[in-house]
């Protein structure tokens, strides 16, 4: 009988500390799709900038881009971390829809 009762009260410790290390990731989604939303307005402006041969700014725009796409990885490698399944690829479909709801 005590056996049992203090398996009971360690599986509870156990799943208890569990519970709180679990994060909350909404706030990282939201960071998520805020950075891939900057990803493409910078690279709109660095193909722009190509269009109109504006080399110096577009080189310089463009390595702006590669480091959100750093972040954007390093966000995803992140979240699929703490248990979200495809994180980036979401949160693009995310945006698409969002930006085809306002048209």
């Amino acid at each position: 009988m005590k056996k049992v009762i203090m398996l009971l009260l360690l599986g509870a410790a156990f799943s208890t500390a569990a519970v709180a290390q679990s994060k909350d990731t909404k706030e990282d989604k939201a960071v998520l799709k805020s950075t891939i939303k900057d990803k493409k307005e910078d690279k709109k402006e660095t193909r722009k900038d190509l269009g109109h041969l504006k080399v110096k700014s577009a080189v310089n725009d463009n390595k702006e881009v590669g480091q959100h796409r750093r972040s954007i990885r390093h966000q995803g490698k992140h979240l699929r971390k703490h248990g979200v399944k495809h994180p980036i690829h979401k949160a693009k479909k995310e945006l698409r829809e969002e930006k085809k709801s306002a048209n």
